[in-house]
């Protein structure tokens, strides 16, 4: 079977048949072309600049969280001595207070005793009074 091609202009090609070196080539303008270049270049200049500023932001952060760690660390080791050293000082103080509050009961307990030896003797003053005062 023959076919005939004679209807198609010269100007005309079929791209999928035709080789590549008659292929027509569409050219995006210079000025397109160039604006693309600089978007190109200055885009991957930005990129490239927040890639690397966050890489090491992170790495700050990193560093900033282990140091804040470690001080943390030393505050709460400071806190204990503190704590420690204090309560090893109240602990002597409650022990001077309970000794002072010993002695205090046991002078309370003989002034309590002395009262009662006191009281016993006004008691019996008392009854021997009564006694002289009904004697005629």
């Amino acid at each position: 079977m023959h076919l005939n091609n004679s209807h198609l202009n010269s100007s005309h090609i079929d791209s999928d048949r035709a080789p590549l070196d008659e292929q027509p080539r569409v050219r995006v303008p210079r000025q397109w072309r160039r604006l693309l270049e600089t978007v190109g270049v200055v885009g991957s200049l930005f990129l490239g600049g927040l890639g690397t500023g966050y890489f090491w932001a992170a790495r700050n952060a990193e560093a900033q969280a282990l140091r804040q760690r470690e001080d943390h660390l030393a505050e709460i080791a400071r806190l204990r001595e503190t704590f420690d050293t204090s309560l090893k000082a109240l602990a002597v103080r409650v022990d001077q207070a309970a000794g002072t509050a010993a002695n205090a009961a046991l002078t309370a307990g003989e002034a309590a005793s002395t009262a009662q030896t006191a009281a016993q003797t006004a008691n019996q003053a008392a009854k021997s009074a009564a006694k002289e005062m009904k004697k005629p």
